[in-house]
């Protein structure tokens, strides 16, 4: 299994995120949703995180410069996951996130579909380096998975 990241502009309005982690989706499930442990590979300049990865819960992501929050519409731990993504607050701005954890032989498969509202809305956020820093982000994952 290969740690790599691969990113995918799909169709119109999506990016497709892709990684493998020699860790079973429990363990990658609280990766993603203990805000311990979301700080620990999100970046040390995270001040605030917040995660009720329940239906009708919320999360928050706050850096000193912007923040990301929104609700949780989904959530069936430790496989599936689906919130609204909004940007410093703009609630009329944002892409939907489907998070899918899929067991392998040799771990999980994260997969993340990000679906924006029009093709405009996607490159714009391409350009703005949303998704930058991506495949460092997951690669400190992989070492916080590592230690636990």
């Amino acid at each position: 299994m290969t740690p790599d990241l691969t990113l995918e502009l799909d169709d119109a309005t999506d990016i497709l995120v892709t990684r493998d982690f020699p860790h079973p989706p429990a363990r990658v499930w609280r990766a993603l949703t203990e805000p311990d442990l979301i700080r620990q590979w999100l970046g040390q300049d995270l001040l605030r995180c917040e995660m009720d990865a329940r239906p009708g819960g919320s999360f928050l992501y706050e850096w000193p410069q912007f923040y990301f929050s929104g609700p949780v519409l989904a959530a069936e731990a430790p496989h599936h996951k689906v919130h609204v993504e909004h940007f410093n607050g703009d609630t009329t701005t944002g892409p939907t996130v489907t998070t899918t954890l899929t067991p392998t032989a040799e771990g999980t498969r994260l997969t993340v579909l990000i679906r924006y509202a029009s093709a405009e809305a996607r490159a714009k956020a391409v350009a703005e380096g949303f998704t930058d820093g991506l495949e460092e982000a997951y690669g400190r994952m992989e070492g916080v998975l590592g230690e636990g």
